[in-house]
């Protein structure tokens, strides 16, 4: 009741006034009579009774409504009001409470995710540390070797946890700039050299030296070393190549990847992006969080680039990245 009274101050106001203005009219131009103003007060204030009335009893669902205390963030609004102004609170209220719940289930979502790859990470981070610790109770004569490549592996995976950490707030950590595309993608190469190395893989650019690109170079390494580290992956033998080619095509630079590795399953390209998705590949030659093409296309989403992936099982894999460039000379 407290809450309509508030709600029909300024109309009571205006019914005051709008008297008061009348009583002035009329008396100005003589025209006032006690009797005959009663009675107009009297219509107007038996009219203001009924039409408050009925406002009253139409928004009293709304009023009730609003009045009970929320118990649960999912309790539904109901409607039950024909008033056109309460219909439409209710039904604003209830979008809203839509989208938040929406918001809320999407983070919790997000947050058993964390939880999921954190877990799996800390599985896979126990590995190389139980071979350091075997390689240093019972070191061979190539335990160097082994010591940096388990610690690679280590890098590597805090590498990926940091960035993945950082994802969420990539729109903070950008910084968009001109970059030569060969000496970017030669950095990466070299930096990752012993990869290429030990899995006798060996890199073959085909990048001319004035293409030019526009991304941030800290999270265009990421997205590529994930990429390479997978065509390595999945392509280890003597003799392999990986394919890295580049060319200008209508003010976008086509960035190609392509290895003639084990090739991915057909029923298992579409699920390739997907989170946590490991694939017939993954469960088939080594561990697997199912995770790098997931931060793959989550970077390229943030960055503005596109991503294609085909495939054939057995005959390889080709990935295509379209970044926004060009050449220095043009």
């Amino acid at each position: 009741m407290k809450l309509f009274f508030r709600y029909t101050i300024p109309g009571l106001m205006f019914f005051i006034v709008q008297l008061v203005g009348l009583f002035l009219v009329l008396w100005l131009y003589d025209l006032y009579q006690p009797a005959a103003f009663f009675y107009i007060i009297l219509l107007d204030t038996i009219a203001l009774i009924i039409y408050l009335s009925y406002r009253f009893f139409s928004m009293l669902p709304l009023l009730k409504r609003l009045q009970n205390p929320i118990t649960s963030v999912a309790e539904p609004i109901r409607p039950g009001s024909e008033e056109p102004i309460a219909a439409a609170v209710e039904q604003f209220l209830e979008r809203q409470q839509t989208i938040f719940r929406n918001s809320l289930f999407a983070e919790r979502r997000k947050e058993k995710e964390r939880h999921r790859y954190v877990d799996q990470w800390i599985h896979q981070m126990k590995t190389p540390l139980s071979v350091i610790e075997l390689i240093l109770e019972h070191p061979g004569e190539d335990y160097r070797t082994d010591l940096r490549h388990e610690v690679e592996r280590l890098r590597t995976g805090l590498d990926q946890m940091l960035y993945s950490s950082r994802l969420e707030a990539i729109e903070t950590d950008l910084k968009a700039e001109q970059l030569n595309l060969r000496i970017l993608v030669m950095d990466i190469i070299n930096q990752e050299k012993r990869l290429f190395v030990k899995n006798k893989v060996y890199p073959k650019l085909e990048i001319e030296p004035s293409l030019y690109v526009y991304t941030d170079a800290k999270w265009f390494r990421f997205l590529l070393l994930q990429l390479l580290t997978n065509a390595v992956k999945y392509t280890t033998g003597h003799g392999k190549e990986v394919l890295i080619r580049a060319v200008e095509r209508d003010g976008q630079v086509v960035l190609t990847l392509i290895d003639d590795g084990v090739g991915i399953p057909k029923r298992d390209l579409p699920r390739v992006f997907n989170a946590f998705f490991t694939g017939e590949n993954g469960r088939r030659y080594g561990e697997s969080t199912g995770m790098g093409l997931y931060f793959v296309w989550q970077v390229c989403t943030k960055l503005g680039h596109e991503i294609e992936l085909d495939s054939l099982e057995g005959q390889g894999t080709t990935c295509r990245l379209k970044l926004v460039g060009g050449r220095t000379d043009d």
